[in-house]
């Protein structure tokens, strides 16, 4: 076990510590059991789609930089990458991982994984984009203006880097040279094309509204009503701190923020409610993650020398 994951570990343990001290986890255990099954089973495959809503943009940036690849084989390496970073190695390593099958045999595994990185980009930004352009078209009186700052600042700060990063590139480095040509070749994975920018962000919102709407539902489901509009402005808060690699898959973070916003900013759920409602949350990543794990088993993608630390450490830092 190495140093990262053993400190995100650590801090899972110490936030799941400290709220179990403030919570009734029985009571939120309770919560949970009053969840109708079938509430639960349209969370967990609505967590589903979602992911292969996510799998089929990620496969147009990866198209668009110079991967050919089929959907299958996205949607393939997708779910292989997000059984890893739930049961393996964590964010970073299950990134890794995807990046790497995307690439086949043959192809550039850094490419692979830069593919991955302008997902996560691409997607940060535009679910920055949904909070702060929600909270500046509302003006909710419930959000602090620093923290509408805070998502813009995100927001146009990816775009900028977006933009301006193959630019900088061909301006700095010769496209003659071994590590300019290489550099131009990632950063080609930023496109720029405005139909596949277009395709791509619209796909993403959908994704970002189908997880937004599935908090609204979640805590229909446990018996409180929060106006969508407050989930709309709150939720990506919470998606970017626990998509955040300093816990496992979330677990802490994510319930801090919702005990934040909907318990102690407003009233919406009980503490119990909110740790019910990660939980709920935890059990669709949990089994959409699972199907990961069946996919790799049934296709042998996932096999030992993809796996080798020396492997993953060199497509990480090639970066």
């Amino acid at each position: 076990m190495n140093w990262k994951l053993t400190l995100k570990l650590l801090i899972t343990a110490t936030l799941v510590t400290v709220i179990a001290q403030s919570v009734d986890l029985k009571a939120s255990f309770q919560s949970l059991l009053q969840v109708p099954a079938g509430s639960i089973l349209l969370v967990v495959m609505g967590y589903l789609l979602g992911q292969v809503i996510s799998a089929i943009k990620w496969r147009m940036l990866a198209q668009a930089g110079g991967i050919i690849t089929s959907t299958m084989e996205s949607l393939k390496a997708y779910f292989i990458g997000m059984f890893m970073n739930c049961f393996g190695l964590g964010m970073v390593g299950g990134d890794v991982i995807r990046g790497m099958l995307i690439s086949g045999k043959g192809g550039s595994r850094t490419l692979g994984v830069t593919s991955v990185v302008a997902d996560r980009a691409h997607g940060l930004a535009v679910l920055a984009g949904v909070g702060g352009l929600s909270a500046l078209i509302f003006r909710p009186d419930f959000l602090d203006s620093y923290l509408i700052a805070m998502l813009i600042f995100i927001g146009l700060g990816v775009g900028t880097g977006w933009i301006l990063a193959p630019l900088l590139v061909s301006r700095i480095f010769s496209v003659e040279s071994k590590l300019g040509k290489k550099l131009v070749q990632l950063t080609g994975m930023l496109s720029r094309d405005s139909r596949v920018l277009f395709r791509v962000s619209v796909l993403s919102l959908l994704f970002h509204l189908l997880q937004i709407s599935l908090h609204w539902f979640m805590a229909d489901a446990l018996g409180a009503s929060i106006p969508f509009l407050y989930i709309l402005t709150t939720v990506p808060f919470i998606n970017i701190l626990g998509s955040l690699p300093i816990s496992w898959n979330g677990v802490g973070v994510r319930e801090a923020g919702y005990i934040f916003f909907f318990t102690q900013q407003h009233p919406f759920l009980s503490q119990e409610q909110a740790v019910a409602m990660g939980a709920l949350w935890l059990l669709a990543i949990t089994i959409s993650s699972a199907v990961g794990g069946t996919v790799a088993l049934l296709s042998k993608d996932l096999n030992i020398s993809l796996l080798r630390s020396d492997t993953l450490r060199n497509s990480s830092t090639a970066l």
